[in-house]
């Protein structure tokens, strides 16, 4: 009832659970999570309408602009470097999807970067034009491998801001303008407030017509969500980029955003993403989330664990220059 919610001085972003608290930052617009894990919020649970018209106002305020051109305009000097780490064909709708909603980004200057990570390189010529590709070789028997992409993307990146994205996050136009407006002075930002994840049957429709329906199935909204996530360029190196021991699904966001703590960061944003239906990868699907390792490296010290990445980071760089030569 935004009418309402506005006389009383709410807006869509102080809903939250009853045994959840949430804070006001600074600028007296972006509401902080004042727990530690992401949750799911049990109205949209309770009333699927009320998540549907929740995400109708959302879209309404920013809305989300799929653009069907196969070019993404060229610069030197972007404003942000979007990375994209992904794993095969699997989910190569998702991410053309993905892709539409972030050529469509309006007001400011971006390069994408995709990063394959995989036995061989199958997405090098199914992508539009003006994406940046890279392929890194790996054997999948350990299984997908998100940091490792993320690190190499990061390397080839130009923009002063890197946009840790997924390959399934469909974002409103003004999504990367706002995430620079906010994160200003700040080494990182967590941009969404909430993440609405679309159900089985809207995700197929809007796969095929490129456009979203009027009535949109809402499986859950999720708050407090490690990604997507904006970083400047140079804190994400100072502090070690991303740990390349997780294999599989879970943890290293969680972990990468401790070490990120030791700057400056900005715990929550005023903007949404639209999470694309898809299945369970199999080990999330089968609960194992690198839970004992994440753990064991949550009782290290921030300032080791940084210490250790950024030696592993200068060894490969001066192996790489080694090998060059």
């Amino acid at each position: 009832m935004p009418r309402l919610a506005r006389q009383i001085g709410w807006s869509w972003m102080d809903l939250c659970n009853r045994d959840e608290s949430l804070s006001i930052s600074t600028d007296g617009e972006t509401r902080i999570c004042d727990w530690s894990d992401s949750s799911q919020l049990t109205l949209a649970k309770v009333f699927p309408s009320v998540a549907n018209r929740l995400f109708k106002y959302c879209q309404s305020q920013h809305p989300i602009l799929l653009v069907d051109r196969n070019r993404l305009e060229n610069t030197q000097h972007p404003d942000a470097s979007i990375l994209i780490a992904i794993g095969g064909r699997t989910r190569l709708p998702l991410l053309h999807l993905t892709l539409m909603s972030l050529i469509g980004q309006t007001g400011v200057s971006i390069e994408i970067i995709v990063c394959e990570i995989g036995p061989r390189a199958e997405l090098e010529h199914q992508l539009p034009t003006g994406i940046r590709y890279l392929h890194v070789p790996m054997d999948n028997a350990n299984g997908f491998n998100k940091s490792i992409a993320l690190n190499r993307a990061a390397e080839l990146a130009t923009g002063e801001v890197l946009l840790v994205h997924d390959g399934d996050y469909v974002v409103p136009a003004d999504f990367v303008r706002t995430t620079l407006t906010q994160i200003g002075s700040a080494d990182g930002i967590r941009p969404c407030r909430f993440i609405f994840h679309l159900d089985r049957v809207t995700t197929q429709r809007v796969l095929e017509q490129h456009r979203l329906p009027e009535v949109v199935g809402i499986e859950k909204i999720v708050q407090n969500n490690p990604t997507p996530m904006a970083v400047k360029r140079d804190a994400y190196q100072r502090i070690g980029g991303h740990d390349e021991d997780y294999f599989g699904w879970g943890g290293e966001d969680t972990e990468f955003i401790s070490r990120l703590r030791t700057s400056s960061m900005i715990e929550g944003g005023t903007t949404f993403a639209l999470h694309l239906w898809h299945p369970a990868a199999p080990k999330k699907a089968s609960g194992d989330r690198n839970r004992s390792m994440h753990d064991q490296k949550m009782r290290i010290p921030e300032s080791q664990r940084i210490h250790r990445l950024r030696r592993k980071i200068h060894g490969c760089h001066v192996a790489s220059s080694t090998t060059g030569s």
